[in-house]
C-alpha cells in the first residue's frame, strides 16, 4: 500500500468518510524510514502519529532525529542574519584594532554560516513507540512538518575557532575536552570553555581549563564541539555570539552516512 492511499484509508476510517481535505495534515517523511515522502495524518496529529506512520528502520539513529517546524523557521532565519551581523561587526572592529587573526576568523565562519539551512528544528523525543506513551512529549505536530531518522554516524565534528574544521573518530567514553587536542586551535580560540552540541540538539557549556574543568561529558556519535572565540574580543560588539552560534549549531541536521557511499 503506498503512502497516500494508507493515508487516504485511514482517514477514511477515522472520519466515517467525510472529506480529508480540510482536516488533514501533511507531513514529510525522510531518512532511515520505509514510508518516505509526504503522508497525510489526521488533524491535530501528534509526533506519534507521524513517527509511527514513517515505520522507522532498525538502523535508525535515534540519537539524532530530527523535527523540522515550519512555525520556527522564520525565528530561526532572523537568528541566523543576526549571527552574520554580528560576524560583521567583529571582523570590521577587529581591521580598525589591526587584528588579522580575528578579523579572518569572523570572515571564515561568517562563510561557513551563511552556507548552513535554516532547518527549523526543535529538539524532541522522536522514538515512535517511547513518545507514544510520553503524553508530554507528544506534542501537535504541523502542517509541512517533517520528520527525519538519520542512520548512526561514526565520527565527531570540530568547528569553530580552529584552523580547519576536524571529522575525528569517536572514542567511546572519552571526555569531550580531549578531542581538541587533535584539532589545531586559532589563535582566537578561547582556552577557557567549549560547547558541546550533542546530536539530539542539546547544548553543553563545559569548562576547560583548570580553574574550571567541568565533569567529563561523553559524546554520542555525530556530536559537534564548537571551538568559542575568545569572549573579551567579541564582547564589545557581540556578547552572545559565541552561546548563540552554539544554538544555531544545534538546529542542523546529521548527515546520513549512506548518503556519502
Amino acid at each position: 500500500m503506498t503512502p497516500r492511499l494508507f493515508a487516504a484509508v485511514m482517514c477514511a476510517a477515522l472520519l466515517g468518510g467525510f472529506s480529508c481535505a480540510a482536516s488533514a495534515t501533511q507531513v514529510e517523511l525522510r531518512g532511515a524510514v520505509d514510508t518516505t515522502g509526504s503522508v497525510q495524518l489526521p488533524a491535530k496529529a501528534r509526533l506519534s502519529d507521524a513517527a509511527l506512520a514513517a515505520h522507522v528502520r532498525t538502523d535508525a539513529y535515534m540519537a539524532g532525529a530530527a523535527w523540522l517546524r515550519l512555525s520556527l523557521m522564520l525565528e530561526q532565519q532572523r537568528a541566523k542574519a543576526g549571527l552574520l551581523f554580528d560576524l560583521d561587526s567583529v571582523k570590521r572592529q577587529a581591521f580598525k584594532g589591526e587584528r588579522d587573526n580575528l578579523a579572518q576568523l569572523a570572515a571564515t565562519l561568517a562563510t561557513w554560516l551563511n552556507a548552513m539551512p535554516v532547518t527549523g528544528r526543535q529538539v524532541a523525543l522522536l522514538d515512535p513507540r517511547a513518545v507514544e506513551v510520553n503524553a508530554q512529549e507528544n506534542r501537535p505536530v504541523g502542517e509541512g512538518d517533517t520528520l527525519y531518522y538519520p542512520r548512526r554516524p561514526s565520527t565527531i565534528r570540530v568547528v569553530g575557532a580552529v584552523l580547519q574544521p576536524c571529522d575525528l573518530p569517536l572514542v567511546a567514553l572519552q571526555d569531550a575536552r580531549r578531542y581538541l587536542a587533535d584539532c589545531k586551535p586559532s589563535p582566537e580560540a578561547d582556552a577557557d570553555w567549549m560547547y558541546v552540541i550533542q546530536p539530539d540538539g542539546r547544548v553543553i557549556r563545559q569548562g576547560i581549563a583548570l580553574w574550571n574543568r567541568s565533569a567529563p561529558v561523553s559524546l554520542a556519535p555525530g556530536a559537534i564541539l564548537y571551538v568559542p572565540i575568545i569572549d573579551r574580543h567579541v564582547s564589545a560588539v557581540a556578547p552572545d555570539l559565541n552561546s548563540e552560534l552554539a544554538a544555531f549549531l544545534a538546529t542542523q541536521l546529521l548527515a546520513d552516512p549512506e548518503a556519502h557511499r
